[in-house]
């Protein structure tokens, strides 16, 4: 009878070991689950900022179209920066843009750029830019112009834009955005927000949540 009962008393619960094994089993798959969720937000947010670049793209080559058309591509050349050295630009295909085939009529003829940032769009909404003649208002309103009237939900300008395109032919070469970042640079080093646009391979650009649509 005794023996019965102390049977019973060990088939009626966990031993300190078990619970402390279970335990550490229901962390681990806390821990793999937790895991999953941030990869696959990061997934999502990279998916989102690439299609956001693609949509500014389409945009973009729309209103140059009609730039070229009216013969104001001039205007936004010279409002914008300066040419861009394709020799310090790396494609999404691991070559230097410069080497690549595609886009080789444009690339010739000088590739140029506009950037914005979170910053200067909110000015521009507040109208801070607006009658102004220095390079950099001017720029900012090229920029954000070529977007307005094609973009219900314009709180996606609300973040880094680089447009690069042709002048001479009005193509548009690329537009990298993020949401995420809060200055695009060509030339500096990724710190504190800041990204460096010029690697445009699809590892880097995960790393810094950028999105890329362009003729590469």
């Amino acid at each position: 009878m005794k023996n019965k009962e102390q049977k019973l008393e060990k088939d009626c619960g966990f031993t300190l070991v078990e619970m402390a094994v279970s335990f550490v089993i229901l962390l681990m798959l806390a821990s793999l689950s937790v895991a999953g969720v941030l990869a696959y937000q990061d997934y999502a947010d990279f998916k989102r900022q690439n299609s956001y670049a693609q949509t500014l793209f389409s945009a973009a080559q729309t209103k140059l179209i009609g730039y070229s058309v009216r013969g104001q591509m001039e205007e936004l050349k010279d409002a914008s920066e300066e040419k861009l050295d394709l020799t310090m630009i790396t494609a999404p295909s691991g070559e230097c843009a410069a080497q690549t085939l595609n886009g080789l009529e444009m690339k010739e003829a000088g590739i140029f750029y506009l950037v914005g940032n979170k910053e200067s769009y909110e000015k521009y909404r507040a109208g801070e830019y607006q009658g102004k003649q220095d390079k950099e208002s001017r720029g900012y309103q090229a920029l954000y112009g070529i977007f307005e009237e094609f973009l219900l939900d314009k709180q996606i300008l609300n973040a880094c834009i680089a447009v690069e395109f042709s002048p001479d032919t009005g193509q548009v070469y690329s537009v990298l955005y993020s949401d995420k970042s809060t200055a695009f640079t060509y030339t500096g080093k990724n710190r504190d927000g800041r990204v460096n646009i010029a690697d445009r391979q699809e590892d880097h650009r995960n790393d810094y949540m950028i999105g890329y649509y362009g003729i590469e």
